[in-house]
């Protein structure tokens, strides 16, 4: 657990001291207006969070009112020290009591406050619980900085032609058929999901495989990831994984009496795994592309954890992958705005500047938010063995009405065809660039 003291050596001891505290509105201002902003908030001795579409502003009592004129304040906090402030996170289901409650969200967490002796910080730093350091981004929204609009680029044809090969109507209807089997890792019906994705693979010509893995309580369901694979053309020893979760989750009703149909969560992902095969399988990539379907995912990221650990670390395989791109709920909007959050760590962020891209030029439709403050996801596997990883889920995720419940079915998902249609775009932009191409048009490739 981070103490006042240890964040004062870290950020210089004036951050750890109590200051009065508000919460201001972002708007639209671009990004070089945030960024003077919030070193006048640091000349003046104070700190600050960006949290998405507002700002934490903490400054000695004399200079507050001064920084915060002429902005839109949304709440007075009063007097406040970084160790009262914590990051939790939100949407898992897996939290034991009720959330805190919240002063602002960021990606998937919430800053709350609460006494840092009740805070259950694990080790390492990625974990349901986060603490707050001083002067950080924790979340971001691209589009109201003024990031999409100088991301726009000329467009590719090569790109633009497999971006137009994207069938938002057949990831649905792979959504649907998904959505059928009961994908507990508990019942026996996931076999036949798994034997389905196998069918799926293979009818697209890639070569199938299956991981097993143990998993506790499961002892008469084999656990098991589906994966297809289609060898690169150029550079086969050279991988890029697209992957999401095909086993689902209910805690609403008796597990052993109702289906889990998992629609949003995760046949969506799932669906789009499939729907990435399909186009890339109609045009061969430079790289090898391994498309992986993993189970346990529900009970704490099993089957992904167990394949990076168990079988591509020890293999030596884990420096061939150029990018693990991970799709979990990809489906709902609550309101029609297609906002979607984009989530690694701070230390691969470099994997942000190719997604900027392919919104601005292929899914101008969707509105694209960055976390650096990863969890709970597939993805965490590679981060945590410094892979170059992201996560792609719709931000609405915490507002789903069918979430981790037996009414999570397709007609649920509201805006489901352009919420759903805009990311596949952006993720074929984003994997024809980092499989590489053949075609005679020039090789642009930003994961070099």
């Amino acid at each position: 657990m981070l103490s006042a003291l240890t964040l004062g050596l870290q950020m210089g001891l004036t951050t750890a001291m109590p200051m009065p505290a508000s919460v201001i509105a972002l708007g639209t201002q671009p990004q070089f207006e945030v960024d003077a902003y919030t070193r006048q908030i640091e000349d003046r001795g104070g700190w600050w969070l960006e949290l998405d579409d507002r700002l934490l502003v903490v400054a000695p009592a004399t200079a507050l009112p001064e920084l915060v004129a002429g902005e839109q304040v949304l709440d007075e906090l009063g007097w406040i020290r970084p160790d009262e402030l914590a990051l939790q996170a939100r949407g898992c289901a897996i939290h034991p009591s009720a959330p805190l409650p919240a002063i602002a969200r960021a990606g998937r967490y919430a800053l709350v406050r609460t006494p840092a002796t009740l805070l259950p910080y694990q080790l390492p730093e990625i974990s349901e619980w986060r603490p707050v350091v001083p002067n950080r981004s924790i979340a971001q929204d691209w589009r109201a900085r003024g990031r999409i609009d100088l991301a726009k680029r000329t467009v590719n044809p090569a790109v633009q032609q497999r971006v137009d090969t994207v069938d938002r109507d057949r990831w649905f209807g792979v959504l649907e058929d998904l959505a059928i089997y009961d994908r507990s890792s508990r019942h026996l019906d996931i076999v036949n999901a798994r034997d389905w994705l196998l069918g799926q693979f293979a009818r697209l010509g890639l070569q199938t495989s299956i991981h097993a893995f143990p998993m506790s309580g499961t002892v008469a369901v084999p656990q098991e990831n589906v994966i297809g694979t289609l060898v690169g053309t150029t550079l086969p020893d050279e991988w890029i994984i697209v992957g999401a979760h095909y086993d689902s989750i209910q805690i609403n009703a008796p597990e052993e009496a109702t289906a889990a149909p998992g629609a949003e969560d995760n046949a969506s992902g799932c669906a789009a795994v499939v729907e990435m095969a399909e186009v890339f399988t109609r045009f061969p990539p430079q790289r090898t592309m391994i498309f992986t379907c993993f189970s346990g995912e529900e009970q704490g990221l099993i089957g992904s954890t167990h394949w990076v650990e168990q079988a591509l670390f020890p293999a030596g395989d884990l420096p061939k992958i150029k990018l693990a791109l991970i799709m979990d709920m990809i489906g709902y909007s609550s309101d029609g705005q297609y906002d979607v959050l984009l989530e690694t760590s701070n230390m691969l962020s470099s994997v942000f500047q190719p997604f900027q891209n392919a919104v601005a030029d292929y899914a101008s439709e969707l509105v694209p938010h960055t976390s650096t403050y990863p969890f709970g996801s597939d993805h965490m596997p590679f981060i945590d063995r410094s892979v170059p990883s992201l996560l792609v889920i719709e931000y609405d995720y915490d507002d789903y009405p069918g979430y981790h419940k037996t009414t999570d079915v397709p007609g649920a998902i509201a805006h489901v065809l352009d919420m759903g249609g805009g990311v596949l775009k952006m993720n074929a932009a984003v994997l024809t660039e980092a499989a590489g191409y053949n075609d005679n048009s020039v090789f642009r490739d930003d994961f070099e």
